[in-house]
């Protein structure tokens, strides 16, 4: 689920960008087997991630909220901006980690980028944060991989209020 988280989670396809609502936007991406790296760097202190994820037709609409909620339940984002192959925004959590950063996300059919920079706050100290994320497409995910996600969507999804 990282892929979706960060960028990064939330993560990529289709360039099709809608508005949610006048805080939000969204991508559709291609469904499929997603590659994810990502460096995270607090106070110059570098954490690395990478990991594989196979991204049902029903995840493919992923929008900025989504993927800010995914980070860490209390951000948000604000100041939405479409800019080309993707959006400008401003990170905000108020949550076990609170800070603001500004942000983009920009993708093509292939390949989805997030670049982050602002502060999170450690306690009561202030410390600078960096994040770049990078998903590519790998191609399609096996019959077991899309039958094992679908059943974890549905379960997710089953109590969920439009």
């Amino acid at each position: 689920m990282r892929l979706l988280a960060i960028a990064a989670t939330a993560l990529l396809g289709v360039c099709a960008a809608t508005a949610d609502t006048a805080k939000d936007g969204a991508i559709q991406v291609k469904p499929g087997k997603w590659k994810w790296k990502q460096e995270t760097s607090i106070m110059a202190i570098p954490l690395n991630e990478e990991n594989l994820e196979c991204l049902i037709p029903q995840k493919a609409r992923i929008t900025l909220s989504k993927l800010a909620r995914d980070l860490e339940e209390g951000c948000t984002v604000d100041e939405v901006v479409p800019i080309a192959a993707g959006y400008s925004f401003k990170l905000i959590c108020k949550g076990k980690t609170t800070g603001n950063a500004e942000a983009t996300l920009t993708h093509t059919q292939t390949t989805m980028t997030i670049r982050a920079r602002g502060t999170a706050n450690l306690g009561p100290i202030p410390a600078g944060f960096s994040m770049n994320a990078d998903a590519t497409y790998q191609g399609d995910c096996s019959p077991a991989e899309v039958a094992t996600e679908t059943e974890r969507w549905n379960k997710e999804n089953s109590g969920v209020k439009p």
